[in-house]
């Protein structure tokens, strides 16, 4: 029967690349937020300094803010490399739909966005004539990609000038600016997390996140109410 049926809206590559992005973002949250916040994380510096101190032949905490900034760094171009190979790969092969939404029409945009606003918040069903025209992602995902975007731009960029601005002859107060910098960027990367921490809990999205969980494929019915033009899209490629 049709309601047993499933489609495929997640690949193995993405949920892949996507379990690594978890993994590198959360290490660099946790390295860089103790940096940049050690007033009130320096316990958690001493910890991991404590064993080797000795070693270093310095204090917990400065053992500790060093293993940080090392681990920072290492995740730092793990995670940039991660991006850009993944993205890379969807580019040419034209697998990036994320950005799709974008497209249409800005009265369209804004009416799906109110009508996501409704369901989100209020339990409201979308509107017909606006269902219909929903792709694989809907235009909220479309904008905090590029809010991704923007702070991997930002992260990166100070991010280097930050490491190498001694090579590169960098005043303190152009330090300064590459560290508000990198400093907003993971502001917009928590920004980021937030929203999308929302969606994926969200009771609606449920089959979505079971998808990421599982195999990738959500129900048949679930497909038709939510990404209609996702359906037709795969049926003319097939």
């Amino acid at each position: 029967m049709e309601k047993n049926k499933f489609v495929e809206i997640i690949s193995n590559s993405y949920r892949i690349a996507h379990t690594h992005n978890l993994h590198f973002w959360s290490f660099l949250a946790v390295t860089g937020g103790t940096l940049m916040a050690l007033e009130y994380l320096s316990p958690l510096a001493y910890a991991v300094g404590l064993p080797f101190a000795n070693l270093l032949h310095t204090d917990p905490v400065t053992a500790g803010i060093q293993i940080f900034r090392i681990i920072h760094r290492i995740f730092a171009f793990a995670w940039g490399g991660l991006l850009i190979i993944y993205g890379c790969y969807l580019f040419c092969l034209g697998k990036s739909q994320v950005l799709k939404p974008l497209k249409k029409p800005l009265k369209e945009q804004i009416a799906e966005a109110k009508a996501l606003t409704g369901r989100y918040l209020f339990g409201k069903p979308i509107p017909k004539e606006v269902a219909e025209k929903m792709d694989r992602h809907n235009v909220f995902v479309a904008y905090l990609a590029v809010v991704l975007g923007i702070s991997f731009f930002l992260l990166s960029v100070s991010g280097l000038g930050l490491m190498f601005r001694y090579a590169l002859g960098l005043t303190n107060d152009q330090a300064a600016v590459l560290l508000f910098l990198h400093d907003l960027g993971f502001g917009l990367s928590m920004l980021f997390v937030l929203f999308h921490l929302f969606a994926v809990f969200h009771p609606a999205n449920r089959p979505i996140l079971d998808a990421m969980m599982k195999d990738g494929k959500v129900p048949l019915e679930f497909a038709k109410e939510d990404m209609p033009q996702y359906l037709e899209r795969i049926k003319i490629e097939e």
